[in-house]
């Protein structure tokens, strides 16, 4: 018998400190959009990245990408 691999299939959790009126503008975002402020912050991110790619700051960012995109497949949303 082989020797079983635990797989996390669960995604990682990140917490961000905002002030009240970064929160505000995200509350804001969220009624526009009907979106949940975790979608809108993984938008944000991905949005960011873009922008670092554009002004050559390639590191690494296709790992984020490939895991962004393995997140958004997961939640059947690619």
């Amino acid at each position: 018998m082989g020797k079983s691999m635990y797989v996390n299939t669960r995604p990682t959790i990140v917490s961000v400190r905002v002030t009240d009126e970064q929160m505000e503008g995200i509350r804001r975002v969220m009624e526009a959009t009907k979106k949940s402020a975790s979608d809108i912050m993984r938008e944000a991110f991905t949005m960011f990245a873009e922008k670092l790619e554009r002004a050559g700051h390639t590191e690494r960012l296709d790992a984020i990408r490939a895991a962004a995109l393995k997140y958004a497949e997961a939640r059947g949303e690619a």
